[in-house]
């Protein structure tokens, strides 16, 4: 009796525990993003971005990079479809590939997973299978400052003290991009991407600056296994939205966007000439997430180590690439700089000179921003001390080129805000030439007034009779007694002194040429 009743209980038990499953909300990211929102106000780009519903669902392209004991180098792959990437997160191979791989006995140290472009369905995915900091993802989706926003910034209200303990870092820059052919009308416009990446056209200019991130996390899993993301942006296309209109057919736009000035810089060493360089591989480095994966393939960094590598070794490639994309952008605004200087006598229009004033406040703005990125990420990688001496000199390599990167932007930055005062003194030029041309139309109205007041004076003294008026035989009455007032009036009103001085002086000098011509003969008849 005793038995069956513990084993009733036990049956209710187990129906009370499926009935509270089945009756409990799923937890999902969103949620837990909505939690915390009123915490973390910054938050609610990511949670805004996660409930949009136009936001996009497709798949984006992901590439893997596994390293396993007794290779030297990753193993690259490419993974076709989302529905793969749970086990790859989790440290599990497709079964594909296990069976076609040689490599499949060696146990597996660790994954770098490479995702371009975000989607909601590969952010719920990533940071409800890796328990990932939303605000790691918030930095990466939120690159524009936008004045009407009722919230904080992710990274102006985030303070180095929060990111410190985690091990992710996010990589913001702009790309500098050219436009074959005239100049958009439109400035600002935004990528054909799941992430809202805006394109800011400089004015007067078809030169354009791309928002764009980089984002690199690592993560521990129970296994004695780690797992590291690399999100970038996706390459540069064809199809744009004017901002604040995505994914509207009527408000798109098509450009063929380039980068400025070609491609940016590798930063790998040259072959010798004594080498084999003929086979070096050409690529068009339109992607970034070509160019990680390429230079992975080709060698691992000296401060990498495939057992428990540090996040600065993990970002250590893509901070290499977009330090060759800063480099760019001060190219820019030297650029810049000889755009706004002006030369020659003529003196530009009054609108022009306004629209450069505007541009240059915006680039003192951005120059701001742009060195408050770049001391985000020297803090970061300088964060924690590396083991090795070798690890620390090529970490310490790359931190002389973001502090070199740094003071390029300030230097440039000075020179544009210094230009500021110049503009302002050429408004003043331009607007004083102007209150003198007025002046001088001023001058013509009031002469022309001057001719007609004595003119109209002098009909109405005579009120016009018939026999005065113009072709009767009294006519010449009406000029003898008009010309003379006017003239007189003109006078009166307008004495021409510098006339009388000039006439004045003449006749001085008149005189004493004839003083001194008596006086010179009157020496002669003296001296004879």
């Amino acid at each position: 009796m005793d038995v069956k009743a513990s084993d009733h209980e036990i049956s209710l038990s187990e129906s009370y525990n499926q009935l509270e499953k089945t009756c409990l909300p799923v937890a999902t990211y969103k949620g837990y993003v909505q939690s915390l929102c009123a915490r973390n106000p910054s938050l609610q780009t990511l949670y805004g971005f996660l409930h949009n519903p136009k936001a996009r669902r497709s798949d984006c392209r992901i590439n893997a990079l596994d390293f396993r004991d007794g290779l030297p180098q990753p193993i690259t792959r490419q993974i076709p479809d989302l529905d793969l990437l749970p086990r790859e997160l989790r440290g599990i191979n497709d079964k594909t590939f296990e069976e076609l791989s040689p490599h499949r006995q060696r146990p597996l140290r660790g994954r770098i997973l490479v995702i371009e472009d975000l989607t909601v369905d590969i952010i719920d995915l990533i940071g409800s299978t890796l328990d990932i900091d939303p605000l790691f993802i918030s930095l990466h989706l939120h690159t524009a400052h936008r004045s009407s926003m009722r919230h904080q910034a992710t990274d102006t209200a985030t303070l180095p003290s929060r990111l410190r303990p985690h091990d992710y870092i996010n990589i913001s820059y702009h790309r500098p991009v050219t436009s074959n052919g005239n100049r958009p009308s439109h400035r600002n416009l935004l990528r054909d991407i799941a992430m809202n990446r805006r394109v800011t056209f400089l004015r007067s200019t078809n030169i354009g600056l791309i928002q764009s991130c980089a984002s690199v996390i690592k993560i521990r899993r129970p296994d004695d296994i780690w797992i590291a993301l690399v999100l970038v942006d996706p390459p540069l296309q064809e199809t744009y939205f004017l901002d604040g209109n995505k994914d509207d057919p009527a408000f798109k736009v098509t450009l063929n966007l380039k980068p400025y000035m070609g491609p940016s810089e590798d930063f790998v060493e040259l072959p010798k000439f004594s080498e084999p360089w003929t086979s070096v591989p050409h690529r068009t480095r339109d992607s970034i997430m070509d160019d990680v994966m390429d230079c992975w393939s080709r060698r691992n960094p000296d401060c990498f180590d495939p057992m428990n590598p540090t996040i600065q070794s993990l970002a250590y490639y893509p901070l290499r690439i977009i330090a060759a994309e800063w480099v760019k952008y001060i190219a820019v605004m030297q650029r810049c700089v000889k755009i706004y200087e002006y030369h020659g006598q003529q003196l530009p229009s009054l609108e022009r000179v306004s629209t450069d004033m505007g541009e240059l406040q915006g680039w003192r703005r951005r120059s701001m921003a742009s060195q408050q990125k770049i001391n985000t990420i020297i803090r970061k990688v300088q964060a924690r001390n590396l083991s090795t001496s070798q690890q620390q000199t090529d970490i310490g390599d790359l931190l002389e080129d973001y502090k070199v990167i740094c003071q390029d932007i300030e230097t440039a930055g000075s020179r544009l805000e210094n230009m500021l005062p110049v503009l302002a003194s050429l408004v003043q030029i331009i607007d004083a030439r102007q209150s003198f041309a007025e002046t001088a139309n001023i001058s013509r109205l009031t002469v022309l007034a001057l001719l007609f007041v004595p003119l109209s004076y002098v009909s109405s003294l005579f009120s016009m009779n018939p026999d005065i008026m113009p072709g009767a035989s009294r006519f010449w009455l009406y000029v003898a007694v008009a010309v003379p007032i006017t003239i007189i009036v003109f006078i009166v009103a307008r004495p021409p002194i510098k006339t009388a001085q000039g006439i004045a002086g003449w006749i001085r000098g008149r005189r004493r040429r004839e003083m001194a011509s008596l006086l010179v003969e009157g020496l002669k008849d003296a001296a004879s």
